[in-house]
């Protein structure tokens, strides 16, 4: 029996320090040609160093990157391109301002752009990967489902022999995650050596070859495919099942009218109807994520609606964007800052860093968030601290309205329940919270009354899975019919 050949990257003994703070601790693992390796942890787990690692934009303090075997010094995103090493980032790492054309142009060699037009290149690998893009449209233009899947198509551009992906479905609805998931083992089979991160245990069961869980920059569990369960996974996460599973929030007596809409039109939704009241929360969910978005923003005063009325009770409202790092902060500035922006933080326009901090603390305090100090820069967060501060923001003064699009896209767990516990308290003091999310179990987590979102129409249904599955199935098929001019 011929030998294994060595993996195109591992890592052996990787150590890195950011201060006093040990990021990584003695770390290997290995992604061979041909599997797919989940890595799982908690936000801050070391997840993002190793990756760094890897792109060459941080160098281990202990251990050695292998390539092929061989010790290999990854001193810069060059070194890791010439690698064949290539990245699917959560947060865009797209130029908006530029075309989708010029965007994929960036990942070749600058030589190649002078061979060939990269909009008839462009067009071709666009097709390869399902996506029917406009070569010339603006990148900002996209809405966030093809922007993301336009990072994917980027990034194999540049991974002849290894792909990092970094919760690439955070941003993917169900069915676009399973064409994803789908190209992925064309590309395992193929020989590609495939690291998914991600929080969604059961993607990591049913896709990896192997499972990797880092625990406070240690490794606490490596396993092969089938030797893991949803709780062994979830002990070696967290030292303990966390319990997430909450029960729906119970009916309350009707309170105040926060929203209502009659005749709404947007530009992708619509006409609708829908009330909203103290003291319930409203979820929308489907896999029309854009209009869900769209619909929030309307009722935040974000963007103007086409036609038709809108009430909004006055008194604060917050607002929690699906995205933190476009809308939800201001990343070069610091926590404090971030959370200061909230309205009437400050009765006068001008105030002094000790008035700053005074109002900060007690809020960063009350939702946890972990940083090095209230100075510390929002974009230096881990996911889950930069959603955290929002939260500061957004909801430390009780305000009775709440509007959240996907509020936990991309969080760990742990994350995940802190933030529903959030919103489930707000609503248990009298807040209306009027939610969009694209994840089922949120959904059905947090809904007092659910509806799902088709076509740009309003569909209630009860909050149990099965018959927002069998919601799903009758409007696709109706609308099936409908194409078939059927009756």
């Amino acid at each position: 029996m011929s030998e294994r050949a060595p993996p195109p990257l591992a890592f052996v003994g990787i150590g890195k320090r950011f201060g006093e703070r040990r990021a990584l601790d003695g770390v290997d693992l290995e992604l061979r040609a041909g599997e797919l390796h989940a890595l799982l942890g908690e936000n801050g787990a070391g997840k993002t160093t190793l990756v760094r690692l890897a792109l060459g934009l941080l160098e281990p303090d202990e251990g050695e990157i292998r390539s092929d075997g061989v010790a290999t010094k990854i001193a810069s995103p060059a070194v890791a391109r010439a690698l064949g090493i290539g990245m699917v980032h959560q947060h865009f790492a797209l130029a908006e301002g530029l075309t989708v054309a010029e965007n994929l142009a960036l990942a070749e060699a600058p030589r190649a752009w002078r061979k060939r037009s990269f909009e008839a290149a462009a067009r071709q690998q666009l097709l390869r990967h399902g996506l029917d893009l406009d070569p010339a449209a603006r990148v900002g233009d996209l809405p966030i489902g093809l922007r993301q899947r336009l990072e994917i198509a980027k990034a194999l551009a540049q991974a002849r022999r290894v792909l990092l992906l970094d919760e690439p479905t955070a941003l993917l609805t169900p069915s676009e995650a399973e064409a994803l998931f789908a190209e992925l083992e064309q590309l395992r089979a193929r020989g590609l050596a495939i690291l998914l991160i991600t929080h969604r245990l059961e993607d990591a069961l049913r896709l990896a070859d192997r499972i990797t869980v880092l625990r406070e920059g240690r490794v606490a569990l490596a396993a092969e495919r089938g030797t893991a369960s949803a709780a062994s996974l979830a002990r070696a996460l967290f030292g303990g099942a966390p319990d997430v599973s909450a029960p729906p929030l119970p009916p309350r007596a009707a309170g105040a009218l926060r929203i209502a809409a009659r005749r709404l039109v947007g530009e992708r939704f619509g006409p609708l109807d829908l009330e909203v009241r103290g003291g319930e929360a409203v979820v929308l969910t489907g896999v029309e994520a854009e209009r869900q978005a769209e619909l929030l923003e309307v009722v935040a005063g974000l963007a103007p609606p086409r036609s038709g009325d809108l009430e909004v009770a006055p008194g604060a409202r917050a607002f929690i964007s699906g995205d933190r790092q476009r809308h939800g902060l201001a990343l070069p500035l610091s926590i404090a800052e971030n959370v200061a922006l909230a309205p009437a933080t400050f009765a006068r326009p001008w105030f002094t860093s000790r008035e700053l901090l005074a109002a900060a603390a007690p809020r960063l305090a009350r939702f946890d968030v972990r940083a090095t100090s209230p100075w510390q820069a929002a974009a230096e967060l881990s996911g889950g601290n930069q959603q955290r501060v929002v939260l500061a923001r957004e909801l430390a003064g009780d305000p009775p309205l709440l509007l959240a699009e996907n509020p936990t896209r991309g969080l760990d767990l742990q994350a995940t329940a802190f933030v529903h516990a959030q919103l489930r308290a707000a609503v248990a003091n009298g807040a209306a919270l009027l939610l969009a999310t694209s994840d089922l179990d949120e959904a059905l987590a947090l809904a007092t009354r659910l509806f799902v979102l088709f076509r740009g129409a309003l569909h209630p249904c009860a909050p149990r899975r099965e018959a927002v599955a069998e919601k799903f199935a009758a409007l696709a098929a109706g609308a099936a019919r409908g194409a078939r001019g059927g009756p």
